[in-house]
């Protein structure tokens, strides 16, 4: 733990230097504040952190985060919104540089929603399936473009429904000779576009999009991959996301959340679903397994030690699959661990967290900013 302590400094110093547009003039507010108080800020980070699919990465991120004030006076503030720009580079040789958006309009009508994103990944794969074994590793890497643009109106409170574009451009891949993907039979080993139309509807009644302590997210969403859109493949995709935040005495907290995708037709491998990463069933590589279908679900217990430092415990379980049938006690995936967070921005509830989780193969540990979900 004492080779984290930099870390940790440094993203205390970024906390005390975040530029807020409204200052509190008492000073630090106490934590279980919510996002009610400051309107709009800019919180700009240096960036650290580790994944096994990364190991360790650093950059830069920046967040512009405010509340669009009403047209009365009688009319309540939306909920936070936010821009945030995010560059980093990898000890894997990995360039990741990202916009992303989350936007409220006034008396919260619609959600607008969107990402845009570059990368160049080289990357590990291990073949098509819930049981494939390490030593089928092999690297490659490519480069993505990807666009992301969605606008929900509100139905009712807290309920929002929408239409949103997907434009991907997968190109320039490097392949080990030998592999698997060199072979030219899985489906994209080569790149290609993926242009998608989707229907989304979003209800979202967590008091805090960052770090909630209470209300339900529910999302579900179709893709619809077509040539006519100018995509090269054709396969429609189904989101599921559920999550749901209790609220315990003490400033503790409770979080679920269950995490369902399944596609159907002519899948590339990186559009496959995949079991593992820092937000559900942490343990796993992202990249470790991948197959059509995903279903998961995982439990985290919050709670505060002392001053801005909090742990968490959590556990999960889930899993890849072609058919239900592929479903099996020997291969599901399964990661339990704890972690400990350290509160950078009070008002916004922004943590940096650390994680250690143990799955089938082993354990890996997380470090990052914002919670798991």
């Amino acid at each position: 733990m004492i080779r984290f302590l930099p870390l940790i400094l440094i993203w205390l110093i970024a906390g005390v230097y975040s530029v807020n547009a409204q200052k509190n003039p008492f000073g630090i507010k106490p934590l279980n504040d919510t996002t009610l108080v400051e309107k709009n800020g800019f919180f700009l980070i240096p960036l650290i952190y580790y994944t096994p699919d990364t190991r360790w990465a650093f950059g830069g991120a920046g967040v512009y985060y405010f509340k669009v004030p009403p047209k009365y006076e009688y009319q309540k503030l939306t909920r936070v919104s936010y821009l945030q720009f995010l560059a980093d580079y990898t000890q894997n040789n990995q360039l990741d540089i990202w916009g992303v958006w989350n936007i409220f309009t006034r008396n919260e009508d619609y959600l607008l929603k969107g990402e845009m994103r570059f990368r160049d990944f080289p990357d590990r794969f291990y073949g098509i399936g819930n049981n494939t074994p390490k030593e089928n590793e092999e690297r490659y890497g490519y480069k993505l473009i990807s666009i992301k643009n969605l606008a929900m109106k509100k139905i009712r409170p807290s309920l929002f429904a929408g239409v949103d574009y997907h434009f991907e451009y997968e190109y320039d891949f490097r392949l080990e000779e030998g592999g698997q993907l060199g072979e030219g039979t899985i489906t994209g080993y080569n790149g290609g576009i993926g242009s998608a139309i989707g229907l989304v509807s979003v209800y979202d009644s967590r008091d805090n999009a960052i770090n909630a302590f209470s209300g339900k997210l529910i999302e579900v969403s179709s893709y619809f991959y077509l040539p006519a859109l100018g995509s090269t493949f054709n396969f429609v995709a189904l989101n599921g996301i559920y999550q749901h935040y209790w609220s315990l005495p003490r400033k503790q907290s409770l979080a679920l959340q269950t995490k369902l995708r399944f596609t159907y037709g002519e899948v590339p491998f990186l559009d496959m679903s995949t079991a593992g990463g820092d937000d559900i069933l942490r343990g796993y590589p992202k990249n470790r397994f991948r197959d059509n279908h995903f279903a998961g679900t995982q439990l985290e217990y919050r709670f505060p030690l002392f001053w801005r430092f909090g742990m968490v415990a959590f556990a999960g379980v889930g899993d890849v699959f072609n058919q239900p049938s592929d479903i099996l006690a020997k291969t599901l995936k399964y990661s339990v661990g704890s972690g400990l967070r350290f509160v950078v921005n009070p008002a916004e509830r922004l943590n940096v967290r650390f994680d250690y989780a143990w799955g089938r193969e082993g354990g890996y540990f997380y470090f990052s900013v914002a919670e798991a979900f």
